[in-house]
């Protein structure tokens, strides 16, 4: 009888000790494939979040680009249209001193079209 007791005693101590640990450890492997996987999804979470950045950054610089070549181009036209009307003040100007049969230099005349306009 005591035999008996002792060996119900070791089987429940057994149960107890041992089935949850082997549920246990099946279970963790479970959770830890969950881990894996939550894991993974964050990665790819932090990915597209840099890849969008970058797509950002990179479509920003772009139409900075864009930006500063049309200011260029602009630039470029306004200082044509400058230089044509400095000019035709500069012949205008030479026209009248030519009747007249006054000389002036270069400098003189891009001083009085200056001062023209």
């Amino acid at each position: 009888m005591i035999s008996t007791t002792v060996r119900l005693v070791n089987l429940n101590i057994a149960r107890t000790s041992v089935v949850p640990r082997a549920f246990a450890a099946q279970g963790s492997t479970r959770s830890m494939a969950a881990l894996g996987d939550k894991f993974n999804m964050k990665e790819k979470v932090e990915e597209d979040r840099y890849i969008r950045a970058r797509e950002a950054q990179l479509r920003e610089a772009k139409a900075k680009s864009a930006a500063a070549e049309s200011k260029a181009k602009e630039l470029e036209t306004k200082s044509a249209e400058l230089l044509a009307t400095k000019t035709a003040a500069m012949n205008e100007v030479a026209a009248l001193l030519a009747t007249t049969g006054d000389v002036v230099s270069e400098a003189g005349l891009a001083n009085l079209a200056d001062w023209k306009h």
